[in-house]
């Protein structure tokens, strides 16, 4: 099948008509189904639905991988594996919990997911735990990864080597030994005792293109990422070679991963180069911010979502003043992180703003995870009216100062100079400007921050989950840039579904529309 053919091909199976509405069916029997059964009085779905479900969506999966194995349309491949992943989800999410394909198939969707650049939809499809989901040691590898449990993915990796079962030549004679001490009864015995030798060396090949990828993803080194996709792409060959499907699911979705992972990966993403300033001190805090997430104990954190893309490339230009309207959720945070990271690269301060005090608390504790390995100060100043002695302290020794608008514009009245050696104002829930009284004030606020005489001299950078549209917004930019060309950084994207819905009722019946990501699902 040709390239044309085949974004054709996809095209017909993710419209939401396809097969009379096979998905949406799936997913309206999903949200009524317990552990594999339907309550008294539910709709006649087919007996074979969950099948047909399964079968559409690995089929959806393989053409996904075809697609960007050719460098196919990437948006169309995202909205396949997305779909795909929904198929087989709306099966095991509550289908029956003893079924021995139901940790496989879970595995399949979470990848599904992973590639569609929707990393929490997988992780939700993993939360049971891996031991309980009846998974080889190839599936078990990449739920790990997939999870970012990064510290047992590497122990698997070493009490494996370890054991020395990957050398070769001790593979070679377990299965010349195991062969000359069974007298085989039939031809299918012997062949069973050849395919657990040869599984083992492909768990093998397996673990060292991962072991290879991890290192990859500590030293941000390309070459690396290459001999590991060679690697698994060897053991690719062979599952083809040998027809063994799981392991051949594992090889080829694990190539796909990587690739995904590496090109939406810190090191990938974050430039090492910056248009001026301390280079040096620059990429020596990269290297470290970057080793300090990958090492993270519960859940490492080595890669952008799409949302942060744009962001976290212009974050490191001191000279752009950045407006980011990003929804809940989405990564605002991060983006707030790379431009702290910067300013203290050219030994500056940063006060990050926030309007309301129970969001500075919580910001707080958000920027010390991530800070105070670095060696740096926090604090977090609201509440009564005026400034302490204590408090005008702080903002003029805290490397980070969490602070709201009124307690700034107090410390600023009452020491213009504390603002001398910052180099970054973050203005969070920029969007909390308007007729108000608090929000009036927020807006006088920053209206004194850039008509400083010493404006240019720190960047100011504004955060938002919601921003108006149009010309407001342009308004908005330019009045934050200080008609400086550049626009806002807008992504809509979300690591989560939204889903809405509405009951009809016709006399003794209801029809329940829900709506999913753009599709409609129905229950009569």
């Amino acid at each position: 099948m040709d390239l044309e053919n085949l974004q054709n091909t996809i095209k017909t199976a993710i419209d939401t008509q396809f097969r009379e509405r096979l998905l949406a069916k799936g997913q309206a029997r999903s949200m009524i189904w317990r552990d594999g059964a339907l309550p008294e009085g539910a709709p006649n779905f087919a007996p074979t639905l969950s099948y047909d479900l399964l079968s559409y969506g690995t089929s959806l999966l393989l053409l996904a991988l075809r697609l960007r194995e050719r460098g196919g349309d990437e948006v169309l491949a995202c909205s396949a594996f997305e779909r795909a992943g929904e198929a087989i989800e709306a099966v095991v999410s509550k289908g029956n919990p003893k079924d021995t394909q139901n940790g496989f198939y879970r595995f399949l969707a979470a990848c599904a997911f992973h590639l569609g650049h929707l990393s929490a939809r997988a992780y939700s499809m993993l939360l049971t735990p891996v031991q309980n989901n009846n998974l080889s040691l190839l599936e078990k590898a990449l739920t790990l990864l997939i999870l970012r449990r990064i510290n047992s993915l590497e122990n698997e990796i070493i009490n494996r080597c370890r054991d020395g079962i990957v050398e070769d030549h001790r593979l070679a004679k377990e299965l010349e030994a195991r062969i000359k001490s069974h007298e085989f009864s039939t031809f299918d015995d012997g062949l069973d005792v050849i395919l657990e030798v040869l599984d083992t060396a492909l768990t093998d090949n397996f673990y060292k293109g991962l072991a290879i990828f991890l290192l990859a993803l500590q030293v941000g080194e390309i070459k690396l990422v290459k001999t590991s996709r060679a690697e698994l792409q060897k053991g690719l060959d062979q599952c083809s070679a040998l027809n063994l499907v799981p392991q051949w699911w594992c090889f080829r979705l694990a190539i796909h991963l990587i690739d995904d992972l590496w090109n939406s990966s810190f090191h990938k993403i974050l430039p090492s180069d910056i248009p001026d300033g301390n280079a040096e001190s620059w990429q020596s805090l990269r290297r470290l911010f970057i080793a300090l997430l990958f090492k993270q104990k519960k859940r490492a954190e080595i890669d952008f979502w799409p949302s942060q893309v744009e962001a976290a490339q212009r974050a490191v230009d001191t000279s752009d003043n950045l407006v980011v309207s990003l929804p809940t959720s989405a990564g605002k945070t991060r983006i707030a992180e790379l431009c702290i990271l910067r300013c203290f690269s050219e030994g500056k301060r940063v006060i990050f703003v926030t309007p309301l005090r129970a969001l500075s608390a919580q910001t707080e504790m958000s920027l010390r995870r991530t800070f105070d390995p670095l060696g740096k100060k926090i604090s977090t100043l609201y509440g009564s009216i005026g400034i302490s002695r204590f408090e005008g302290d702080a903002f003029k020794d805290r490397d980070i100062v969490v602070s709201t608008p009124e307690k700034l514009d107090f410390a600023i009245r009452n020491d213009p100079t504390i603002l001398d050696d910052v180099g970054l104002i973050v203005l969070d829930e920029g969007h909390m400007i308007g007729l108000g009284e608090r929000e009036i004030r927020y807006e006088v606020q920053i209206q004194r921050l850039l008509r400083r005489e010493d404006a240019d001299q720190r960047r100011v950078v504004c955060l938002s989950a919601v921003l108006p549209e149009g010309e407001q917004l342009n308004d908005f930019v330019a009045w934050l840039r200080r008609d400086r060309e550049g626009n806002a950084v807008i992504c809509n994207w979300l690591p989560t579904r939204i889903r809405f819905g509405e009951v009809l009722w016709f006399r003794n019946y209801a029809r329940l529309n829900l709506h999913v990501g753009g599709q409609e699902s129905f229950v009569p």
